[in-house]
C-alpha cells in the first residue's frame, strides 16, 4: 500500500509544483508587458496587466494556503480542498482563500475556510462580537455563544442544539480568518477537535 500511495503523492507534489510555476510565469510576463504599456503611455492597458498580475499572485497564495488544510479527525473524511485567488474584489472577498470538506459517517459535515485580506479576512472578528449576545442566546435556548482558547488562539464558538449546528471563528492577525462550520454535529466538540490540528502559528507566521 506504501509503495502505491508514495508515487501518488509525489505526482501530486509535482504536478502542483508545475503548476505555481506556470501561474509565476503568467504574473512575470503580464509585469512585463506592463512595463511596456508604461512607457508607451498606454496606462489604462498597464493597470489591466498590473490587476492581473496581481489575480496570478493571489493564485500562488491560494495554493500555498492548501498545505494548512488538516487531515480529518477520527471519524470523519476528507472529500476534498480547494484554492481559490481573488483579483478584483479582493478588497472584499479577501485576496486568496482555501476551503475543505469534511463529512462523518452518520451525516455530520464540516466545512474549514481560510481566508486572507479584505472583509472575509476580518470575519472571525466579526464574528467575535457576536459574543457580546452570549448571555441572551443561552437564555432563549436558540444556541450558545462563547469565547474559546485552542494552542494559544482565541476563537468564537456558536452551537445551535435546536438544528445541531455551529461555527467555530479565528482571527489570525489583522487579515486572516479560520473558520470551522459544522452541520448534523451533536456538539461543537468536532470543530474544537478539528481546529486542535490546525496549524495556526504557521500561518500566523507566513500571513
Amino acid at each position: 500500500m506504501k509503495k502505491i500511495i508514495l508515487p501518488a503523492a509525489l505526482t501530486l507534489l509535482l504536478s502542483i509544483n508545475s503548476y505555481a510555476e506556470n501561474i509565476q510565469t503568467e504574473a512575470v510576463d503580464s509585469l512585463t508587458t506592463a512595463q511596456t504599456f508604461v512607457s508607451d503611455g498606454n496606462y489604462k492597458k498597464a493597470i489591466e496587466e498590473i490587476n492581473y498580475a496581481l489575480a496570478k499572485v493571489n493564485e500562488l497564495t491560494a495554493t500555498e494556503l492548501l498545505k494548512y488544510i488538516p487531515e480529518a479527525p477520527e471519524g470523519y473524511t476528507l472529500n476534498n480542498k480547494q484554492s481559490q485567488g481573488v483579483g478584483a474584489a479582493a478588497s472584499i472577498a479577501g485576496t486568496a482563500g482555501a476551503t475543505a470538506d469534511y463529512s462523518h459517517s452518520d451525516g455530520g459535515n464540516i466545512n474549514l475556510t481560510i481566508s486572507i485580506g479584505g472583509i472575509t479576512g476580518k470575519m472571525a472578528s466579526i464574528a467575535a462580537l457576536g459574543s457580546i449576545f452570549a448571555g441572551l442566546s443561552q437564555e432563549t435556548g436558540v444556541g450558545q455563544t462563547r469565547q474559546i482558547r485552542v494552542q494559544g488562539y482565541t476563537g468564537t464558538e456558536i452551537y445551535n442544539g435546536n438544528d445541531q449546528t455551529g461555527t467555530l471563528s479565528f482571527q489570525i492577525g489583522e487579515k486572516t480568518s479560520v473558520t470551522f462550520e459544522g452541520s448534523g454535529i451533536q456538539s461543537a466538540e468536532p470543530l474544537k477537535t478539528l481546529a486542535k490540528s490546525f496549524d495556526f502559528a504557521g500561518l500566523e507566521k507566513n500571513y
